[in-house]
C-alpha cells in the first residue's frame, strides 16, 4: 500500500502522534530521503530576556555558550503576540502583514506569507510541523504546515507540546519544527514579568526543562549523525508589571537565540530583529530570496558558508 505525504502525516496527527504510526523501518527510509538540513524553531511566549539569564536554564545556556545570540532582540511596535509571532513568521513588520493585535483584523498573510508556505512553494517535498497550545496559531498563521497540532494550554498544554514535539523529533520525517510554550506568558500575566518575581523564573526554568526534551529527541534520531540541526529560540515579547502592551522597553527587548554546525558564535551583531527570523531560516534551506515578497529582515547570526542566497538589502 501506498500513502501519499500528506496522507501520511494526516493519519499521524488523527491517531494522537504516539511514535511512528506506520513501520519504524519506513520513517528511517523517510528520513534518509529528506534533506540534511533541518531547522527546529521554539517560540516562548512572553519571555524577558534578563529573566532568561536571571532563572536556573542549563539546557538555553548551553545552546547560548555554544551559538549565536542577542539578549537585545527587539520586537515591534506592538507587544502582544498577534503582531509579535506574526513578525517573526512572515519576515515583515505590522504596516505589511497588518496584524496590530490578536483580533487579526487587518491582516495581508496572502500578500505577507509565512516560512511555512514559502518553504512548501519552494520544495514541496519538505517536511513542516507545528505543535502549539495556543489556537490561532494552526487557525490563523499557519495555515498550510503538512502536520499542525494543538494542546489545550488548560490541560498540561506546554508539556504535551514538550512530549508531542519531541516524540515526533525522535521518529519522524521533519525539516522545519515550530513548537510554542504559553506558560511563561501566562505566569507573567498572573504573577508579574519581572526577574524578581519567582513564579515567574519558575516557569521560565520548566521551559529550560522542555527545551531539553526537545534537544535529546534530535540526538535519537537514527540519522543525527548525517543531519544538520539549526536549532533558533526566541520569544514574541517581554513586559512589565502583569502587562505587555504599550509597557516600554522591558515588552520591547526579547532573547534571540541559534545553535548548530551553520552558527556563527558569540554575540549577534548589529542587534538583530524579530523579522530577522524568516529570512534566516529561508537563506539556511537555500531558498532563493523573491524583491516582491519584501522582506524587512535579513539572515543573522550564520556562518557566510551557510548563507546560500543573497539576503535582502
Amino acid at each position: 500500500m501506498s500513502l501519499s505525504r500528506r496522507a501520511f502525516v494526516g493519519g499521524l496527527v488523527g491517531a494522537g502522534v504516539g511514535g511512528c504510526l506506520i513501520a519504524k523501518d519506513l520513517c528511517r527510509v523517510y528520513q534518509q530521503q529528506q534533506g540534511l538540513d533541518k531547522v527546529l524553531l521554539i517560540g516562548v511566549d512572553g519571555l524577558r530576556p534578563d529573566a532568561l539569564l536571571q532563572a536556573a536554564t542549563p539546557n538555553i545556556d548551553s545552546l547560548i555558550a555554544e551559538g549565536a545570540y542577542s539578549v537585545e532582540a527587539r520586537t515591534g511596535l506592538h507587544t502582544v503576540s498577534g503582531p509579535g509571532w506574526s513578525n517573526i513568521l512572515t519576515g515583515v513588520w505590522e504596516d505589511k502583514h497588518g496584524v496590530k493585535d490578536n483580533s487579526f483584523k487587518g491582516a495581508n498573510y496572502k500578500e505577507y506569507q509565512n516560512i511555512f508556505t514559502r518553504l512548501e512553494e519552494y520544495e514541496k517535498s519538505l517536511y513542516t510541523y507545528s505543535v502549539s497550545d495556543l489556537t490561532w496559531f494552526n487557525d490563523i498563521i499557519i495555515p498550510k504546515a503538512d502536520a499542525r497540532i494543538y494542546h489545550s494550554f488548560e490541560e498540561e498544554g506546554d508539556l504535551k507540546v514538550a512530549e508531542t514535539a519531541s516524540r515526533l523529533l525522535s521518529h519522524h520525517n521533519i525539516d522545519l519544527m515550530f513548537a510554542y510554550f504559553q506558560g511563561v506568558d501566562m505566569a507573567g500575566h498572573n504573577y508579574g514579568f519581572d526577574p524578581e518575581v519567582p513564579e515567574y523564573l519558575s516557569e521560565i526554568e520548566t521551559i529550560d526543562h522542555y527545551v531539553g526534551m526537545l534537544l535529546e529527541s534530535i540526538k535519537k534520531r537514527p540519522a543525527y549523525d548525517k543531519e544538520h540541526w539549526l536549532t533558533i529560540f526566541t520569544s514574541d515579547h517581554g513586559g512589565k508589571g502583569k502587562s505587555h502592551d504599550g509597557v516600554g522597553e522591558e515588552a520591547m527587548k526579547v532573547p534571540l537565540i541559534m545553535h548548530g554546525p551553520a552558527v556563527q558564535k558569540g554575540e549577534i551583531l548589529p542587534v538583530p530583529t524579530q523579522v530577522d527570523i524568516a529570512p534566516t531560516i529561508l537563506a539556511y534551506f537555500g531558498v532563493p530570496i523573491r524583491e516582491e515578497w519584501g522582506l524587512d529582515g535579513k539572515a543573522v547570526g550564520l556562518k557566510e558558508s551557510y548563507i546560500r542566497t543573497k539576503s535582502p538589502k
